[in-house]
């Protein structure tokens, strides 16, 4: 794999290169298009608040009178929305072509890289997102088939007869702090702080170019189907008080249980909920819990994990995406060794002869394969 690697960054080096220019400029672009944006909004607020506070009378505010509509201008407070208009309307074309042609770049250059890491896939990009799959892995809490989800490319590797199908995958639910913030976007100014934070101070502080969407979940997501028959189901979440306060009020799995298991490396990072606890143990047995340690090491981010009937379930949050390059200079062999690693580990899963989560690991399903 290391030669493929050096082989892959010596092919695409200067394609890297040249998308981290794209991406400098582009969100350049996007902070003063929402730099704009937000000075209005700000303005807005200030206009409608002025009259409600009479000290602002007699201090430097008082230069907002001119934006009042009077008989002589009646037409005052239409100045911010023209001088929006004059300054918003070009700098959103010209951020809006650049994110395009940056995207397509980005997007031709992983499919490059992919195949040359990995010639022996199927890799395909456009592909709409595995809803049932999500839906039925009972990772997510709030999960629904109207739920928005998005794909930003396919994995499809076959061996041994077991098929795995790796996707790199965006999920809009609506959890508890969507909800909390649903019911803000109803009361009056409120409202308006709410879109300036999500929209404006979100895509001007950070360094990734946004499209908007404000996933609840962005990372790997991947499933593959074993011989076993299991008659309920299991699933492991990485610990977090949030993800469980979730699960408890969604009221979707009020036949689960907490499996309370006993080893502690595994307990300190993982929360497990089940449907039966006998089969919880058969499942994560503590050879199997000792593996999926090593590959939340592996990963060094949340993973969430489920087996049921004959169908094991991955996901592994990326903010960046599976698909797409991290924040930062591309001019090491870093980018094209996490792409590689990310994939590697997760088709390590479907191989018989090791069946392992990590990389020269043992078998990690067991009986579930045999």
């Amino acid at each position: 794999m290391q030669e493929r690697i050096v082989a892959t960054y010596s092919e695409t080096s200067e394609e890297l290169n040249t998308l981290y220019k794209k991406r400098k400029r582009t969100l350049f672009l996007q902070k003063a298009m929402w730099g704009i944006t937000g000075m209005y909004l700000v303005l807005m607020l200030v206009l409608l608040g002025i009259p409600y506070v009479p000290e602002l009378q007699n201090t430097s505010w008082a230069f907002l009178d001119a934006f009042k509509n009077t008989p002589t201008n009646p037409y005052a407070s239409h100045y911010p929305i023209m001088g929006l208009i004059l300054l918003l309307y070009p700098t959103t074309i010209i951020f809006t072509r650049a994110f395009q042609k940056f995207n397509g770049a980005e997007q031709k250059t992983i499919a490059k890289m992919v195949r040359m890491l990995f010639p022996q896939v199927e890799f395909t990009q456009g592909v709409v997102a595995p809803v049932k799959e999500v839906v039925k892995s009972k990772l997510f809490a709030w999960i629904k088939e109207e739920s928005p989800m998005y794909s930003y490319g396919q994995i499809r590797s076959k061996t041994n007869d077991i098929e795995i199908n790796i996707t790199d995958l965006g999920i809009v639910e609506n959890n508890v702090a969507n909800k909390f913030l649903d019911t803000i976007m109803h009361i009056p100014i409120l409202n308006m702080l709410g879109i300036i934070h999500q929209t404006v101070f979100k895509n001007m502080s950070n360094n990734k170019l946004a499209d908007n969407t404000n996933y609840t979940f962005r990372g790997m997501f991947c499933w593959l189907h074993f011989k076993k028959k299991l008659k309920g189901h299991t699933v492991v979440l990485s610990k977090n008080q949030m993800a469980r306060l979730d699960r408890l009020i969604s009221l979707n799995f009020k036949e689960e249980q907490e499996i309370h298991l006993e080893d502690p490396r595994f307990t300190n990072k993982f929360v497990v909920y089940g449907t039966d606890q006998v089969e919880a143990r058969y499942v994560l047995s503590a050879s199997i819990m000792e593996k999926i340690v090593a590959l939340k090491e592996e990963f060094d981010r949340p993973i969430l994990m489920s087996f049921q009937h004959r169908h094991m379930y991955m996901a592994v949050k990326n903010e960046n995406g599976l698909f797409s390059f991290p924040s930062g200079k591309l001019d090491n062999r870093n980018v094209i060794q996490e792409l590689a690693n990310d994939i590697q580990t997760a088709l390590d899963i479907s191989k018989e002869s090791g069946g392992h989560f990590v990389k020269g690991a043992n078998t990690i399903i067991g009986p579930l394969w045999s």
